[in-house]
């Protein structure tokens, strides 16, 4: 399984449990991410032991990168993180954190005001601080009240023993889950999980595992291989289509009780085998559509495996897109990374209207042009037959657009079996 973690991401120190003690770990992932962006939700990781090779998985929302991670909240302490309105913060011997409501500083003292709920607020001081804890910009989890929402490598405090530390792990032991940490005195602690938090054995998710998949799919009962491993459901085997692979696991993914699903199913496709470029033709049609919501379309095909890195515009139904190139013949695989543009104003739109009247009426034949209204400007995109044509638009444009920015992307395209 091994073989197909290849990209490392960042090392660790992890509590590994073949050697009983706190080792570094290289984190690797199927695919390059870019941990400054965000890992997003679901990535299965491969952490690996440097001394021992051993290796644990965890699955991107459950390992802190140093941002907003999915699935829980921070408080920052007053002797530590630098503050800002509507922060946690939490103060010793409070029960709970409070969050900031008003912040203001004077020439000796920072002065900063909690709210505890309901109509309970306090004012708390420090000095005017020039040095704060970088190691835990967000703030810490509160243990032992947020041990069951930890991830692997948080910034901890224990508020009973007023102390800081990090989330090196987890282990089961006799049955039970526990989260391992490491606090700033050296000392590790094992503090075993509430209930709620427990996993279900891995033998009772297997029986449902197989049960729900042989009776949603029973034509790849043999096809198609099962195993759970610490509540981790793998998948194994083969299918025909690329949408039949989706369709197995969209299903296991929402079967309750498992941490995350690894995908080891290849498309063993049928037939005539369909080329990169004849794959790559078929997606730029279908992203480059005047309907479509997709624009500054980065696609490439390898053996098969379509990426896709495209920005689409706040509000826009990106679903039905998705689906569209999911179905194209010879299809194995498919990544999107799309990124939400805030939405523009009005005015850029009545602006891309006007324009993209203008660029109709030429006697550009063949081309297909579209003119996306942005935030800060407009977008114009697409293809022409040639380099003339291209020189039209790009005089067009310049004649009829004042005072906006306007970003082109155009290319001289005779690809497209339109021509």
């Amino acid at each position: 399984m091994l073989r197909s973690w290849t990209y490392k991401l960042i090392e660790k120190r992890f509590y590994c449990a073949e050697c009983g003690a706190i080792c570094p770990h290289s984190i690797f992932s199927r695919e390059p991410f870019s941990l400054h962006a965000g890992v997003p939700f679901g990535v299965p990781l491969v952490c690996q032991c440097k001394n021992c090779k051993s290796f644990f998985v965890a699955f991107s929302q459950e390992v802190y990168f140093g941002i907003y991670p999915f699935n829980a909240e921070y408080a920052k302490l007053l002797s530590q993180n630098r503050l800002a309105p509507n922060d946690w913060v939490y103060i010793d011997g409070k029960a709970r954190p409070g969050r900031v409501s008003a912040l203001y500083v004077t020439q000796t003292e920072e002065v900063v005001e909690l709210d505890f709920g309901g109509t309970s607020r306090e004012k708390f001081t420090r000095p005017v601080m020039t040095s704060f804890n970088e190691r835990a910009p967000l703030g810490f989890k509160l243990l032992p009240a947020q041990a069951g929402v930890a991830l692997y490598g948080d910034p901890v405090y224990h508020v009973l023993r007023k102390m800081m530390g990090f989330v090196v792990g987890f282990v089961s032991d006799r049955g039970y889950e526990k989260l391992v940490v490491q606090l700033e005195n050296g000392k590790v602690l094992f503090i075993t999980l509430s209930d709620e938090f427990q996993l279900v054995p891995d033998d009772i998710l297997l029986s449902r595992l197989k049960e729900s998949v042989s009776a949603r799919f029973p034509a790849l009962e043999q096809t198609l291989r099962l195993n759970v491993v610490h509540s981790v459901a793998y998948v194994y085997g083969s299918v025909s289509t690329f949408p039949e692979k989706d369709e197995v696991l969209q299903f296991v993914k929402r079967i309750p009780d498992f941490r995350g699903v690894i995908d080891l199913i290849s498309v063993q496709i049928s037939g005539k085998a369909v080329s990169d470029v004849d794959i790559l033709l078929a997606a730029k049609q279908i992203v480059e559509r005047e309907d479509s919501p997709l624009f500054m379309n980065e696609v490439t095909v390898e053996n098969g495996n379509v990426t896709l890195n495209a920005y689409f515009t706040s509000g826009s139904d990106v679903q039905k897109i998705k689906t569209e190139l999911s179905h194209i013949d010879g299809l194995r695989n498919i990544k999107f990374t799309l990124e939400e543009a805030p939405s523009p104003s009005p005015q850029m739109r009545h602006m891309a209207e006007t324009l993209r009247a203008k660029i109709a009426k030429m006697p550009a034949q063949n081309a297909r042009l579209r003119v996306i209204p942005t935030e800060e400007g407009l977008l114009v995109e697409g293809y022409v037959r040639n380099f003339l044509q291209k020189s039209l638009v790009n005089l067009l444009i310049s004649r009829s657009v004042k005072g906006v920015h306007v970003q082109t992307n155009i290319r001289a395209d005779n690809s497209q079996g339109e021509i």
